[in-house]
């Protein structure tokens, strides 16, 4: 009676273990395929239209060098904006 309660527990412990590795085992996998989250493509395009429109207004020309330096400081300064609300957990 004990033997099969025993091995009962090491099944019941051995799937657990199992749904764990396999549940681990497919994070990895989808970090290491480059596969996006749902809907972050679509947020990363809009930024990007947001942020050529703004350039527009600023009058720099789609193709110039301004545009591009344009478009640069403010994915940086989004960067910054990040950081700092990392570095204060409001993130």
């Amino acid at each position: 009676m004990i033997a099969v309660a025993l091995t009962k527990q090491n099944c019941g412990l051995a799937a657990i273990v199992s749904v764990v590795a396999v549940l681990l085992s497919l994070g990895v996998a989808i970090r290491v395929s480059g596969v996006r989250p749902y809907g972050e493509q679509a947020i990363l395009e809009e930024v990007d239209r947001e942020d050529g429109a703004l350039c527009v207004n600023f009058r720099f020309a789609v193709g110039t060098s301004q545009f591009a330096d344009c478009m640069i400081a403010l994915a940086d300064l989004r960067q910054r904006h990040v950081d700092l609300l990392t570095a204060y957990s409001w993130l």
